[in-house]
């Protein structure tokens, strides 16, 4: 019965030891800001550089709107144009007289209004596609940005650069070489306990 009194105790403290540690850490982690990617994508998706301005990477906001628009823009004119080629190319082909094609009438062939049709056409398809490519990398920008918020990207990158000498060959005849020792961020003394 002893066995068991200390055992309840010496578990009564260690569950106390471990709710301490753990208010320690929901301290710590209360002083560091963190982004949700699930936030920063579904703003992203409804109005593309929001997700950005979420992340406080308010730079991006314009490289998103000339990265969507420019491809876009390009693709209401070709829209255009193609609208324009295949309304001359059907007035020149439906059975009714009364129907004429007065601006391309001596300048395009119907073999050249059909041509200028395709093109036309398969520059609108493929400037959509940028369009939504452009709109998914703004999604997934505003992801990564948000996964990586607090990152640290010090400046604590360093190179140490030594000469050596190496051993080589049967006779071990020494040859000069270089070191490089590359250290990247800082030594953090871990608790282990």
């Amino acid at each position: 019965m002893k066995f068991y009194g200390i055992l309840l105790f010496v578990l009564f403290l260690h569950l106390n030891s471990l709710r301490a540690q753990n208010s320690d850490t929901l301290l710590l982690k209360e002083d560091i800001v963190i982004k949700s990617p699930k936030k920063a994508t579904l703003m992203s998706m409804a109005l593309p550089g929001l997700g950005q301005a979420y992340n406080e990477k308010y730079w991006k906001i314009p490289v998103v709107y000339a990265a969507i628009g420019t491809p876009l823009f390009f693709a209401l004119d070709q829209q255009s144009k193609f609208n324009d080629f295949k309304d001359a190319y059907l007035k020149r082909n439906d059975d009714d007289p009364n129907t004429v094609d007065d601006k391309y009438d001596g300048v395009y062939t119907d073999d050249n209004l059909i041509s200028l049709i395709d093109f036309h056409r398969a520059n609108r398809d493929l400037l959509y596609v940028l369009t939504g490519v452009a709109y998914i990398l703004n999604i997934v920008d505003a992801a990564v940005d948000a996964h990586l918020y607090e990152f640290d990207v010090s400046n604590d990158l360093s190179a140490i650069i030594k000469p050596n000498i190496q051993f080589t060959g049967p006779y071990l005849s020494p040859t000069p070489s270089m070191t490089i020792s590359l250290k990247f961020g800082k030594n953090v003394q871990r608790n282990r306990f």
